[in-house]
């Protein structure tokens, strides 16, 4: 991989150099990245955003509570791979009594994870739902109680799975990884919790806490759905980026 950057980079570089302007999604992203650092008086920062028309579902109904349902339902999106950092979430849920892990995806690590999830005797606690259409998605995201990124590297640069999360009210947790964007979305203790990377009692502590404090929980979930209305929904994104269109296009 280093050896196939450095036969690239004189390209990215002529390419960084002769553009009017050069877009970020975050703050921290930018602020680490070494290939812009000679270009930052030309970078913007225009947030990503999702387009929610996609998703169709059915809001659950039923108000009768269920005594078999886990203290906290919780939902992981993402590649099967070894920075999205899966296998402390599991390790966490080991730690975590009454937590339900819901995992969404495909990818390299899935044997491994599988075998993980079995030596912890969690075969019960963790489920593998492979890829799933955008309705179905929807229905998990809908009836979960929170959505933990626990990602150890900044190649997740931004982490779209938390805004999604956002749209549908719910609390967050996330490795706060140091020249990513995920750490820029979630709001420590407002919209979701940030945990240290790579760090399985980390993320146990934080999925205790939202499983006893409850409203804490919900409030927070408010807070993410405000966070993306104003923030993170498509047409901030389009509205940004047409703006610099525009801007470039008079130059």
């Amino acid at each position: 991989m280093k050896l196939f950057y450095k036969l690239y980079q004189p390209f990215e570089r002529a390419v960084l150099k002769r553009a009017e302007t050069i877009i970020s999604t975050s703050e921290p992203y930018l602020a680490s990245s070494q290939p812009l650092k000679e270009w930052l008086t030309k970078c913007k920062i225009v947030p990503l955003g999702v387009d929610v028309e996609r998703f169709s579902y059915e809001p659950s109904t039923a108000d009768a509570v269920d005594e078999q349902r886990p203290l906290l339902q919780v939902l992981a999106v993402g590649r099967l791979t070894y920075y999205k950092g899966f296998s402390f979430l599991i390790e966490a849920a080991a730690q975590a009594p009454g937590i339900h892990v819901n995992l969404v995806g495909h990818g390299d690590q899935a044997d491994h994870l599988r075998q993980l999830t079995t030596s912890l005797k969690l075969e019960e606690r963790v489920t593998f739902h492979g890829v799933l259409s955008d309705t179905e998605l929807a229905q998990l995201m809908s009836d979960c109680d929170c959505l933990c990124l626990p990602s150890i590297e900044r190649t997740e640069a931004f982490g779209m799975v938390l805004l999604e999360a956002m749209y549908f009210g719910k609390p967050t947790i996330v490795s706060d990884v140091k020249g990513s964007g995920m750490g820029w979305v979630v709001d420590d203790g407002v919209t979701g919790i940030k945990v240290e990377p790579a760090n399985a009692d980390s993320i146990a502590s934080a999925l205790s806490s939202l499983a006893i404090d409850t409203e804490s929980a919900t409030e927070m979930g408010k807070a993410g759905k405000q966070k993306f209305d104003d923030q993170f929904e498509i047409n901030h994104a389009i509205t940004g980026l047409m703006d610099i269109y525009r801007k470039v296009s008079k130059q």
